[in-house]
């Protein structure tokens, strides 16, 4: 039982020292190279750089709708009012009914020469 003992107690004191060097040893390297704290800036930079770009898109987005709303609110009234005077222009323009004309456009024929 005393070798047992020995044995989880050596590959526990292993573990425990082998945890604590990774840990400084991942220290030293993070503390030189300031690794998180260059992620957490880039993080930062890139979540700020979202945020703009979305603001930004539905700013124009909005814009478009307004002009693409006020652009056909002006063309139905454009196609109204070309109606009416198309309207207009047919009743000014159209045939009095009691009046027949019969206008017959023709070529002249052409005199044989000799």
């Amino acid at each position: 039982m005393g070798f047992m003992t020995g044995v989880v107690t050596g590959v526990a004191v292993a573990a425990g020292a082998a945890a604590w060097y990774l840990s400084r040893s991942g220290s030293r390297f993070r503390d030189q190279y300031r690794v998180e704290d260059r992620l957490a800036d880039l993080g930062d930079d890139m979540e700020r750089r979202t945020r703009d770009l979305q603001a930004s898109m539905n700013t124009q987005l909005n814009e478009l709708r307004s002009k693409q709303g006020a652009t056909s609110e002006r063309l139905d009234a454009a196609a109204a009012s070309a109606a009416e005077a198309e309207a207009a222009v047919a009743s000014a323009t159209a045939p009095d009914p009691d009046t027949e004309t019969n206008v017959v456009k023709g070529k002249k024929a052409a005199r044989p020469t000799d």
